[in-house]
């Protein structure tokens, strides 16, 4: 973790935490952010969609890591910033 400035970790930690604490809610909690539907096919795809809400934060945690590692320092920031708008976005679901 020495190759890595401790600011973009400081911006990438809460992707890490913020995720882990949504996928809490979304996994064991019983919540729906998006509603019920009697199609399968449609309960189906917005589990998929519930799922990202989790993954993709972590997902853009470690992309921001691996675009750092290959001096991509304005893709990195963005990553980690998209990763706070998801997690902004998960959040908003699950509590409002």
């Amino acid at each position: 973790m020495n190759q890595y400035p401790k600011w973009l970790l400081a911006l990438n930690f809460p992707n890490i935490l913020l995720a882990f604490v949504s996928m809490t809610f979304l996994m064991f909690g019983g919540v729906h952010p998006f509603g019920d539907v009697d199609s399968w096919y449609w309960s189906f795809i917005i589990y998929l969609i519930t799922q990202l809400l989790w993954i993709l934060p972590i997902l853009t945690f470690f992309f921001s890591l691996f675009c750092w590692g290959y001096t991509r320092e304005k893709l990195s920031v963005g990553t980690a910033i998209f990763g706070w708008a998801v997690n902004l976005a998960t959040l908003y679901c699950v509590f409002a």
